[in-house]
């Protein structure tokens, strides 16, 4: 039933399975994925509590109390158990071979070897930290998704930036650390975030800039929306996801002009979209799921950047663009924030929704408002 989306339905099913059988450990961990997905946050806390309780050493049960821990700002507790994710079986991204001792600052490394995990939009948030790695280490090399090479390395020149798949000699390091860890030794509260994470820490291209402006036609007078509708994370993408004419509202806003930084969704989807309402959504010639030179080189032409969760967030955050998110409540940082602002990432404005099954509309309503009050106060 989870894999439907029946949180609610399922739960009675469970119940009844654990006063059954009281030592399946599947139960309460299935139970509280159901609550944590309808924003059940005490309910989901204590089933995982139990979960570990009756089986202290579940990696699957750990990672994901350490997500919760969090999510819910606990964060000596929640980095403990989120390096657990490398003995879960849920947990897909490879870690390095190396027999290299696991950085610490202020422990007297010269050198050090930051490995990257995970997707394009972990690499970024915690990429926020590399400065605060360069200040306790002499030389820092990082070993980055490819696409993000030019945009981390035009605006942090005293950092090394390498291919992910690079051939790396370790005699060249005295220490290692994986991307997803850096944050362990320096947040442990929310206040830590403001402090040791950087802003506007990656820069476009402006050459690529200056030709994509030239394509759109862009003359000065438009209020551009970068817009992304769609994320494509394996399991989450639906619950992350809108559809296009659920966001019509935008080009409502005064001298509009819509672009298109959705990747992964064929062109169909917009050609029905136009048909439908007669609204025209703009597309360039930039790959946006390979070419992310690009997609930062069209971010920079936008007044704003409006998207659902998914990779363009961190691009635009990173870049310091101020960005308006529809959150689908899925991922732990988001729910940093001093009233909506985003503590990761201070030019992000968040609109969570009630759950992973509430609607949309409130949230919609909500963004296009406050577009409007930024930028538009007097209309």
């Amino acid at each position: 039933m989870l894999d439907q989306d029946k949180f609610d339905e399922c739960i009675p099913g469970f119940t009844k399975l654990i006063d059954m059988h009281p030592l399946i450990i599947a139960s309460y961990i299935q139970r509280g994925r159901a609550h944590w997905e309808m924003k059940r946050w005490d309910l989901a806390q204590a089933d995982f509590e139990k979960a570990l309780h009756h089986d202290p050493d579940t990696a699957d049960s750990k990672w994901t109390m350490g997500l919760m821990a969090m999510q819910r700002g606990e964060f000596k507790r929640g980095w403990e158990l989120y390096d657990e994710r490398w003995n879960s079986t849920s947990f897909a991204s490879p870690r390095l071979k190396t027999r290299l001792p696991e950085w610490r600052p202020y422990r007297a490394y010269q050198s050090v070897l930051v490995w990257c995990e995970q997707g394009i939009g972990d690499q970024l948030l915690y990429s926020s930290l590399l400065k605060k790695v360069k200040s306790c280490t002499k030389k820092v090399t990082v070993m980055i998704d490819v696409r993000l090479m030019g945009l981390l390395q035009r605006a942090n020149p005293d950092i090394k930036f390498i291919p992910h798949s690079a051939r790396v000699n370790n005699a060249e390091y005295d220490s290692q650390i994986a991307l997803g860890s850096i944050g362990r030794p320096f947040i442990e509260t929310e206040a830590d975030i403001d402090e040791c994470t950087q802003f506007k820490y990656i820069r476009h291209d402006t050459n690529r800039g200056v030709q994509i402006q030239q394509e759109l036609g862009l003359t000065g007078e438009e209020f551009v929306i970068g817009l992304s509708w769609a994320s494509t994370a394996p399991r989450i993408d639906k619950h992350k996801s809108i559809k296009l004419e659920e966001l019509i509202g935008l080009w409502d806003i005064p001298n509009a002009k819509i672009v298109s930084l959705q990747y992964g969704k064929p062109e169909h989807e917009i050609e029905l979209f136009e048909e439908k309402t007669h609204q025209q959504v703009w597309q360039t010639t930039v790959s946006n799921f390979f070419d992310l030179e690009g997609v930062a080189a069209t971010m920079s032409l936008c007044d704003v950047v409006v998207s659902v969760s998914n990779a363009n967030v961190h691009i635009a955050g990173a870049m310091g663009k101020p960005t308006y998110v529809l959150d689908a409540n899925k991922l732990w940082y988001w729910n940093q924030k001093r009233g909506r602002t985003s503590l990761w990432y201070p030019s992000v404005k968040l609109f969570p929704r009630d759950n992973v099954k509430a609607p949309w509309d409130k949230q919609v309503q909500e963004l296009i408002q406050e577009i409007q009050d930024d930028y538009f106060p007097n209309s």
